[in-house]
Order: structure tokens, then C-alpha cells, then sequence
């Protein structure tokens, strides 16, 4: 009977230190998961906004800006030597896992007076990343009359234009339009206007509509040409006029 009875409390002790057991263990993974949801998340990120994923500009172009967002602090380097940081080429932040950064830095360039498309890119490095802004400067101004001929090339971005302008025999108008950045000047190779001549000469930026004045080409047998030189910018792109030779009378 005593050894009953002593069975039976020993069931109850076991049952009890069962029960603190699973009470302390149950404890100790609460304080875990507080510990946890307590300790701060390593938040990192470097993103480019813009340009994506890379900006065209024009050779007379020498303005524009990265836009970028990080957690940290960043350094930006350029990596050409058309390419300048002109803003905050670095900035030091107080991380916070909460907080992230936009930041806008400008960049400056040179004129393209080289005739050939270029590429270049500006650097940045933030926490353990880095990234690049990619540019590509165009050899050419933002000519849209006549429309620009590019080299037969699969590439989508052009290396280089040309600019002809082809009018019949009989035509007595036509225009050069263009759209740039910095005051320009047309040089017009006729001065004495013999049978191409234009409204002006010179202006400041922005979209341009000049006007060209043509005399009818009586010549059956030659087409002629005149090429006018626009410069702007540093930069100068050649426009060649061709005006098509006079049909023959084929009457008797």
C-alpha cells in the first residue's frame, strides 16, 4: 500500500516538473522572438532612378544629373574625361535600417566635336555596392530637317549622321530645322546668294525654322549642291543642299 502511495506521488512530482519544464521552455522562446524582433534589419540598397537604363544626349548637350537611393553614404567618380561631377561627388549619412536617401547629383559635358558617337560613365560606390550611370553623347546636333542618314548599322544607337537635303529642279523654298542648346550660326558658303540663300544666319536656343530660298535649276544635264555649315556649341555638323537637274524637253 506504502509503495502504491509513493508511485502515485512520484507521478504527481513528474507531472509537475513536466509542466515547469514546458513553462520555462515556453518562456525562453518568447524572449527569442522579442530579442528578434528588437535587434534592427540590415537594410542596403544602391539604385539608380536615372538615367535607366542609360540617356542619349546630343553633342552640343553639357547639362544633366544622376539620380540615385542608398541606405549609406555614397562616393561618385566619373570615368571619362568628357564627364564632369560638378555636384556632391560623396555625402556622409547616419545609417538608419529606416531611412533611405535620394540624392541628385549634376553632372557637366563636354561638347562632342569629335563627329562620332561616344559612351562614358560615372561611378558609384555605397556601403558594399557599386553602379554606373551610363551616357552616350551623340556626334551630331538635334537636326530634324533634312531628317538625319545614318550608316547601315544594327546598333540602335547611331555612331554618326549625315544631312542632304535633296529638292526638285522646279523648287524655289524649303527649311533647315533644328532644335539646340546654345546660340547658333549658319554659314552660308553662296554669300552672294547665286541660287541659295537663307532668312538668317545666326540665333539663340532652341527649336529653329530657317528658311531657304531656292532658284529653279535650268540645267538638264547637272544636278548642283551647296552645303551650309552649322555650328553651335563648339560643335559643327555640314547640311548639304542638292537641287536635281531640269527635265529635258523630250518634244520635237
Amino acid at each position: 500500500m506504502k509503495n502504491n502511495n509513493f508511485a502515485s506521488v512520484n507521478s504527481c512530482l513528474a507531472a509537475i516538473i513536466m509542466k515547469k519544464v514546458y513553462s520555462l521552455s515556453a518562456l525562453f522562446a518568447c524572449v527569442a522572438i522579442l530579442s528578434s524582433c528588437n535587434s534592427d534589419p540590415e537594410n542596403h540598397l544602391l539604385n539608380i532612378v536615372y538615367p535607366a537604363p542609360y540617356k542619349v544626349l546630343y553633342a552640343d548637350e553639357v547639362g544633366d544629373s544622376v539620380i540615385f537611393e542608398t541606405f549609406d553614404s555614397y562616393k561618385m567618380k566619373s570615368q571619362a574625361d568628357w564627364i564632369a561631377v560638378v555636384g556632391d561627388d560623396s555625402y556622409n549619412v547616419t545609417y538608419d535600417y529606416r531611412n533611405i536617401y535620394a540624392f541628385s547629383t549634376k553632372l557637366q559635358f563636354s561638347p562632342n566635336t569629335t563627329g562620332k558617337t561616344r559612351s562614358g560613365s560615372v561611378r558609384i560606390d555605397s556601403y558594399e555596392y557599386s553602379t554606373a550611370a551610363l551616357f552616350y553623347q551623340l556626334g551630331f546636333l538635334n537636326i530634324t530637317h533634312p531628317t538625319p542618314v545614318f550608316p547601315e548599322s544594327e546598333q540602335s544607337i547611331p555612331e554618326s549622321a549625315s544631312f542632304e537635303l535633296t529638292v526638285d529642279a522646279s523648287a524655289v523654298a524649303d527649311s533647315i530645322c533644328f532644335n539646340v542648346n546654345h546660340p547658333w550660326r549658319l554659314k552660308d558658303p553662296l554669300k552672294d546668294g547665286i541660287w541659295a540663300s537663307l532668312d538668317r544666319t545666326s540665333g539663340d536656343s532652341g527649336h529653329q525654322n530657317v528658311t531657304l530660298t531656292l532658284t529653279p535649276n535650268t540645267d538638264t544635264d547637272n544636278s548642283r549642291t551647296v552645303t551650309f555649315e552649322l555650328l553651335c556649341g563648339g560643335v559643327s555638323n555640314m547640311i548639304t543642299v542638292k537641287q536635281l537637274p531640269a527635265l529635258k524637253n523630250t518634244e520635237e
